[in-house]
């Protein structure tokens, strides 16, 4: 995660040796990641993610919640006529990494091979994002987290009786800081 249980401890001032509410802090800080995640269309935390098509496309295959793990290689297979699956050789395709979002496309003066073109038959495996602990998350991420696992912590129903205020505008702000907007 972003955060750490005891780094949401501190931000709430909750006592380090209060551990009645461990599990319940935990379950803030997955939630606000994946507020943030979805929010920014990113990935955080390493994470592997599949991808199913039924052909190729002409081009480029996008890969979605960028960024890609730093000196990851994306495996891509696919089921040719011969109804097995096969690799498609690291050589015979390129990554854009710069791209937003990330792709895969054929070499140059090269396509991609000719899958069967029933549900499923070409497969795209890749590892997301910035690194394997929260010392590689973005700043304005973990405080944003940190500003949700608090107005969640403090206000445990959905609205507050009087007021109907949405999730603190500070989080969207430093979320947009990260966030590659809208691209598609």
């Amino acid at each position: 995660e972003p955060v750490s249980i005891a780094e949401a401890k501190q931000h709430l001032r909750i006592d380090h040796d209060f551990t009645d509410d461990d599990l319940y802090v935990q379950g803030l800080i997955s939630a606000a990641r994946f507020y943030a995640e979805t929010y920014c269309d990113r990935t955080f935390i390493r994470s592997q993610y599949r991808m199913a098509l039924d052909v190729f496309p002409p081009w480029d295959i996008e890969l979605p919640r960028p960024p890609i793990y730093p000196g990851d290689t994306p495996v891509v297979t696919y089921i040719p006529s011969n109804a097995v699956y096969e690799p498609v050789p690291y050589t015979d395709f390129r990554i854009d990494r710069d791209a937003t979002p990330p792709c895969i496309r054929p070499q140059w003066n090269s396509y991609w091979p000719s899958a069967r073109g029933a549900e499923g038959d070409v497969i795209v495996t890749w590892w997301a994002g910035y690194g394997d602990g929260s010392d590689s998350v973005p700043q304005p991420v973990k405080n944003a987290c940190l500003f949700m696992v608090a107005h969640w912590y403090g206000t445990r129903e959905a609205v507050v009786q009087g007021a109907m205020n949405p999730v603190p505008m500070a989080v969207d702000l430093m979320l947009g800081t990260v966030s590659w907007g809208q691209y598609r």
